[in-house]
């Protein structure tokens, strides 16, 4: 019958399983990311264990953190997006955390580029083939994108969604112009539980920071039932 295929778990197990701040911090990344369940986060915290597994190899002597493999370590980092381009040392790989990783999924991607309106929807897209990197259709939200290749991110043409006049693209841009046009202020309550005042007034200054906080809104399902029935 042949020597039967090992099959080598692509996840870690969790050495503080029933800790209370872990869980709200996977929760958080579920949350965050429109993850399937938390063994994407397993899979991640692998991965990242092995880079810093590297680097730390790397680090045991002069020689080797100067020699040529150290050099395109680094480089593969840069190329992945996980390290800034100015990143020189090895000892910046040890501070790359989750977030880092997670923000080159393909489905955050799709989100960040406003090619979708949540995380949740980036997701469906994907899975149902509407989207390709490149000529290659990707149907992974967890496939990492490269530096060179997030500008080729689109939908495929086949695909109804690559039409701009697609119902769902256009409510989106809808929706956008709506509350750009309109001044929200959060409530007291909610201020209070998030963070101080003076923190909020900073935040809702930033452009970016302030076009994140519109679009959680927009994902509980009044609001949006509100704005699709307009």
């Amino acid at each position: 019958m042949g020597a039967p295929i090992k099959h080598r778990k692509k996840y870690v197990s969790h050495k503080k399983r029933w800790d209370k701040n872990t869980i709200d911090e996977e929760r958080i990344l579920v949350e965050d990311y429109a993850l399937k369940n938390k063994k994407e986060i397993r899979k991640i915290e692998l991965k990242l264990s092995k880079y810093k597994g590297i680097a730390k190899e790397f680090n045991k002597d002069e020689a080797s953190k100067k020699s040529d493999e150290a050099k395109k370590f680094i480089a593969k980092l840069k190329a992945l997006g996980f390290l800034n381009q100015s990143a020189t040392s090895l000892d910046e790989v040890l501070d790359i955390q989750l977030r880092d990783i997670f923000e080159r999924r393909l489905g955050n991607l799709l989100y960040t580029k406003k090619l979708a309106r949540t995380q949740s929807q980036a997701r469906q897209f994907i899975v149902h083939k509407h989207v390709k990197v490149g000529d290659k259709v990707i149907d992974s939200p967890s496939y990492l994108v490269p530096l060179s290749d997030e500008e080729l991110i689109s939908f495929v043409d086949r695909s109804t969604l690559s039409n701009e006049e697609h119902p769902e693209r256009k409510i989106f841009v809808e929706e956008i112009e709506v509350i750009k046009n309109v001044e929200e202020t959060p409530n007291v309550e909610e201020t209070n539980k998030a963070s101080s005042f003076d923190e909020n007034e900073k935040f809702r200054d930033d452009e970016e920071a302030k076009e994140k906080w519109v679009l959680k809104k927009l994902q509980k399902k009044k609001l949006q039932r509100k704005l699709l029935r307009k």
